[in-house]
């Protein structure tokens, strides 16, 4: 594009410097999710929430513990009375009356699943043995005892049990924050295609401000010719001047409207703000709904708001059924079997048994702990179903402002389509009269400012038809 400058000879101006990458919006998009700073922390936090929610689902899993351990005891005579220490420093020799060492060893496996409560399992199955060596001095003889030990919770106040409450609330707050994520994502996305748009806005805007520049230029060298044949005014010739003066500065201004939205969208996108680069021209996007009954309706199934709203009351409804579950009995099954074995060839009888048996847990008196906590769970939940109502009403009022907007922005850009079209056709007519001296150079100044206003106006409404369209794909979750 040729222009020349005040007061001197004209120049090449190009839009954009050449060799310049040029970036797509997918690909805009694309950098700004894996590369933003934002996007990096929502991930950073939905790992850590996972990570919350694997641990909680290991609790409904099988764990296995084991424990062994060894002891040594001593008994006394009745008719010694020394003290355990001095018995201990003189059982070598046998002297004070001690009956010598008891070794005890014992060993054992739990298993155990819903391990919600550590100390209250589900399910326990737990296997043990103890041997009793008694001194060698001592008539007793040693005996081996072998139980078998298991114990179910039937009912803890909770359907399915305390830990099917944890991991029900550990998934729900698993699915909201994957909702929160999808609200930052759908936000980052916003984002970006705001900037891109406000860079494309910027770089049409430019080139406009270039091409009005070149027109203004040419005017004033025709109008300095006819000048310096005296047939134009200093009036005139001033004019001129000021309009190209005025096209200089609205240059520059574009410019540093460029700068600035090519640094935004490279922050969005985590690159170097110096960076320099432009973006790809898009077509003018239709409305994304046939009418706002459509749009309202797409948006009330899409926004991920109210999935959180939905999430935060299914949470609360745990809780009030955990707390009303504080105020009912538990109940539990146990039984366990055993068997004690003597030495062979002894006189000491082998002894086996088995039990079986009902727990009955009742809480009596809690301070009001459990009603408080009812309460509170009742006013949550009342509370999560007055926001989802409002969210609704709130989501379906913007939705249909923006489709109002978006629809009167589409008769703007038309219109404007339509006055540039009329200010260029009346240009070139004043053009045609003012060489056949039918129209003043004034009459020509003016068409020209005119035409160059209506070609801005219809630069201006595009851009805002396209951030209306925006704004009503980011109200409708789209």
């Amino acid at each position: 594009m040729t222009i020349a400058l005040l007061g001197g000879p004209a120049q090449d101006i190009p839009v954009q410097p050449a060799g310049l990458p040029v970036l797509r919006l997918e690909e805009c998009i694309s950098l700004a999710l894996a590369e933003g700073p934002d996007q990096r922390v929502a991930a950073a936090s939905l790992d850590a929430v996972r990570a919350a929610h694997d641990l909680s689902l290991s609790k409904a899993g099988l764990a296995l513990s084991t424990s062994g351990s060894y002891s040594l005891g001593e008994g006394f005579s009745l008719g010694n009375p020394s003290s355990p220490s001095s018995s201990l420093l003189s059982k070598a020799s046998g002297s004070g009356g001690s009956l010598g060492l008891t070794q005890t060893i014992q060993g054992g496996l739990t298993l155990s699943s819903g391990n919600a409560s550590a100390s209250n399992p589900a399910n326990r199955l737990s296997l043990s043995a103890t041997q009793v060596i008694p001194p060698a001095s001592s008539a007793s003889f040693s005996t081996t005892t072998v139980s078998a030990s298991y114990a179910r919770t039937v009912w803890d106040g909770y359907p399915g049990g305390q830990t099917k409450a944890a991991i029900d609330k550990s998934a729900l707050s698993l699915r909201g924050k994957e909702a929160q994520a999808a609200v930052g994502r759908a936000m980052a996305i916003a984002n970006v295609k705001k900037a891109y748009l406000t860079m494309l806005s910027a770089q049409r805007t430019l080139e406009l401000r270039l091409g009005i520049l070149g027109k203004q230029q040419a005017l004033l060298a025709q109008i300095s010719a006819v000048y310096a044949l005296k047939q134009a005014s200093s009036i005139d010739l001033l004019g001129a001047q000021i309009n190209a003066r005025t096209a200089e500065l609205d240059v520059e201004s574009a410019r540093h409207d460029l700068a600035l939205a090519s640094q935004r969208l490279a922050n969005l996108m985590g690159r170097d703000p110096s960076a320099a680069f432009a973006v790809a021209d898009i077509p003018d996007e239709p409305i994304p709904a046939a009418s706002v009954d459509e749009a309202v309706s797409v948006g009330l199934s899409r926004r991920s708001e109210l999935a959180l709203a939905e999430f935060g009351r299914q949470s609360a409804a745990i809780d009030l059924a955990l707390a009303r579950g504080l105020s009912q009995p538990g109940v539990s099954l146990t039984s366990g079997l055993g068997l004690s074995v003597g030495p062979a060839g002894s006189s000491t009888q082998d002894a086996e048994y088995a039990s079986l048996g009902v727990k009955l847990t009742l809480p009596v008196l809690d301070g009001g702990a459990a009603q408080a906590q009812e309460r509170s769970s009742q006013a949550a939940m009342a509370m999560y179903d007055a926001q989802e109502r409002q969210l609704r009403l709130t989501i379906a009022a913007d939705i249909s402002d923006a489709y109002w907007t978006v629809s009167i922005m589409a008769q703007k850009v038309e219109l404007a389509r339509q006055g540039m079209e009329l200010y260029e056709s009346q240009l070139a007519l004043v053009k045609t009269q003012n060489s056949f001296g039918t129209a003043t150079n004034q009459d020509l100044l003016t068409a020209s400012v005119n035409a160059a206003n209506a070609e801005a106006a219809y630069a201006a409404a595009r851009t805002s038809y396209l951030l209306a369209v925006l704004a009503l794909e980011t109200a409708m979750g789209l």
